[in-house]
C-alpha cells in the first residue's frame, strides 16, 4: 500500500506535469529573445502630435528630389524624421536626420503595385557602366543641389523591377533616377543601397504554366487549402474541445525571421491545430518566390497554414496567378468551419473579382454562418473607417460596407494586416486586431508594444471564449550593438 503522502506527492507531480505539457514557449530562437504578453495596443502615435517639427533644412531635402509634391506627414522614427510626399496614387518617402542628411528615399504607386526600394530593385547583371555626363541634366541638378561639395563617383544604367533606371554613387550613397531624370530612390550604401536581385523569368502563356508546375506542382496537395480544411477536419480534437491557432501576417522580407517563426510556432505546447497569415508573404508573388521563400520552412510542420492573400502575392497584373496555383482556384475568397466557429479568409487586394463582387460573397458567407457559431474574418488591408490606420488602408467606399457588414453580422473579431506592426481597436462593438509583425520592415506610430516582429497565440476554451498572447521577438544582435553604442 503507497502512503497517502506518496499520494500527495505523486498527485503533485502530476499536476505540476500536465501543468507544464499544457503550456510551453520557448524565450529565445536563433538570434531572437522571445517574450510573451497579454494582448492589446490601443497606443498610436500620430504625426500631427509630434512636437518637434523639421526644420528648413530638412524640408529642403524634400523639395530637391521632389519639387512638385508637397511634403504632407510627417513624424520621428529613432530620431530620425520620416517625412512623406503624397499626391493621388504616389508616394514618396524620406528619412532624414535632423541635420539636414538623407538616409533613405522610396517611391510607392498603389496604382501600379510598385514599390521601388534601392536594396531590392535592380536586376542582377543588368548594370552596365556609363559616364557621368550621360546623365540627365534633372539628376545632375538635383545632386549638385543636395550634395554642393560632391561629384558622382560611379553610374550606371540598369533594368529594375520597375523599369530602366540609372544608378549613381555619390558619397555614401546610391540613387536610381528614370530616364527623364526623376530621382526615384535612394539608400545609403553601406545598408544596401548597390543590391542587386536575381530577374524575374520572361516567357510566354505555355512557358510561365509550365515554370509555375515546375517550381510549384510538388506542393500543390501540402498547400491547397481545401486539401488542409479536409487534413484539419473539421472538430476539435481535444477532449475537452479546446483548441488553439495563431495569427501573424507581412512575413516576406525576413527570411531568417520568417523561418525562426515557424520553428517557434511549431515547438509550442499545445501545439497549434492551424496557423493564420493575414497576407503579404513574398515581395512580388512570382512562383519562384514562393519555392525559394515561403515554402522551406513549412515542409519542417504538420501545421496547415491558411493565407488571406495580401498585395504582394498579386504578381503581374494583379491577378494571383502563382498564388491561385499553390493555394487553389477558389483561395481568394474562402471559409472554414471548425468547432463551433467559422473563419472566412476575404480578398480586398487582387483584381481577379470586383470589391463588389467580392463584398457580396462575404456577406452571403456571414449570412449562411450557424447562429450559434463565432465568426472570424480575415483579410489584408485594413478598413479606411478606423482612422489611425487608414493611411495605409482599403479604400473609403468600400472599407464603409465592410466594416458595416462586421458590424451587422456581429462578427467576433476580424484580423487584419499590411500595416507592420501590432495594434488593436474596437469599431461598432467589433474588434479588429492588425498582426503586420511577420518579417516585413516595421511601422513607427504604435508604440515599443506595437513597432515590433510577432505573432499571436489564440486559445479557444471548451465554451468558445478566445484568450489572445502576443509573442513579441526581438533582435539580439541589434540589442548587443545599441548596447556596445551607448558605452562608447
Amino acid at each position: 500500500m503507497f502512503s497517502n503522502k506518496f499520494v500527495i506527492y505523486l498527485l503533485i507531480f502530476y499536476i505540476v506535469t500536465l501543468s507544464c505539457k499544457q503550456e510551453q514557449i520557448a524565450d529565445k530562437i536563433g538570434q531572437w529573445r522571445v517574450v510573451t504578453g497579454p494582448p492589446g495596443n490601443e497606443f498610436y502615435l500620430s504625426p500631427e502630435t509630434n512636437n518637434r517639427p523639421p526644420s528648413e533644412e530638412v524640408i529642403r531635402i524634400t523639395r530637391i528630389f521632389v519639387p512638385h509634391i508637397k511634403a504632407s506627414k510627417w513624424e520621428m522614427d529613432d530620431d530620425n524624421y520620416d517625412i512623406r510626399c503624397e499626391e493621388g496614387y504616389e508616394e514618396y518617402r524620406f528619412e532624414i536626420t535632423p541635420q539636414g542628411d538623407l538616409i533613405k528615399l522610396r517611391y510607392e504607386n498603389d496604382e501600379t503595385n510598385v514599390d521601388e526600394d534601392a536594396e531590392e530593385l535592380v536586376l542582377r547583371g543588368t548594370k552596365k557602366s556609363i559616364m557621368v555626363s550621360e546623365l540627365p541634366e534633372r539628376t545632375l541638378a538635383m545632386l549638385a543641389n543636395a550634395y554642393p561639395n560632391l561629384r558622382p563617383e560611379q553610374v550606371w544604367t540598369a533594368e529594375t523591377i520597375a523599369g530602366q533606371r540609372y544608378v549613381i554613387k555619390i558619397g555614401k550613397m546610391a540613387f536610381y533616377a528614370r530616364n527623364d531624370g526623376q530621382i526615384q530612390t535612394g539608400r545609403r550604401i553601406d545598408d544596401g543601397g548597390l543590391n542587386e536581385i536575381d530577374p524575374p523569368i520572361k516567357m510566354n502563356e505555355n512557358e510561365f504554366e509550365e515554370e509555375v508546375s515546375k517550381l510549384l506542382g510538388p506542393y500543390q496537395k501540402y498547400f491547397n487549402f481545401e486539401d488542409n480544411i479536409k487534413r484539419m477536419g473539421g472538430n476539435t480534437k481535444g477532449e475537452d474541445r479546446s483548441y488553439r491557432y495563431v495569427v501573424m501576417g507581412d512575413s516576406r522580407s525576413n527570411w531568417d525571421l520568417w523561418s525562426n517563426m515557424v520553428k517557434h510556432i511549431d515547438g509550442l505546447v499545445p501545439k497549434p491545430t492551424f496557423v493564420i497569415n493575414s497576407g503579404d508573404i513574398v515581395p512580388m508573388g512570382y512562383a519562384r518566390e514562393f519555392r525559394e521563400y515561403y515554402i522551406p520552412p513549412l515542409l519542417k510542420t504538420e501545421i496547415p497554414f491558411f493565407v488571406a492573400i495580401g498585395n504582394h502575392e498579386t504578381g503581374d497584373n494583379d491577378m494571383a496567378y502563382a498564388y491561385r496555383y499553390l493555394f487553389g482556384d477558389k483561395s481568394l475568397n474562402y471559409y472554414f468551419d471548425f468547432g463551433k466557429a467559422r473563419f472566412i479568409f476575404f480578398d480586398n487586394t487582387s483584381v481577379v473579382n470586383s470589391s463588389e463582387k467580392n463584398l457580396k460573397w462575404l456577406e452571403k458567407t456571414l449570412m449562411e454562418t450557424p447562429k450559434d457559431y463565432r465568426k472570424y474574418v480575415i483579410a489584408h488591408k485594413p478598413p479606411s473607417t478606423i482612422t489611425k490606420w487608414a493611411y495605409h488602408a482599403w479604400d473609403d467606399i468600400e472599407s464603409k460596407i465592410f466594416t458595416d457588414l462586421m458590424t451587422g453580422h456581429e462578427v467576433d473579431e476580424v484580423y487584419l494586416g499590411h500595416i507592420h506592426a501590432y495594434s488593436t481597436a474596437k469599431y461598432g462593438g467589433v474588434n479588429y486586431t492588425l498582426s503586420g509583425g511577420g518579417g516585413a520592415g516595421l511601422h513607427d506610430r504604435y508604440g515599443p508594444g506595437g513597432n515590433i516582429h510577432h505573432y499571436i497565440i489564440c486559445d479557444v476554451s471548451p465554451q468558445g471564449h478566445l484568450k489572445q498572447q502576443v509573442v513579441r521577438f526581438y533582435d539580439t544582435t541589434k540589442e548587443t550593438k545599441k548596447v556596445l553604442e551607448e558605452g562608447n
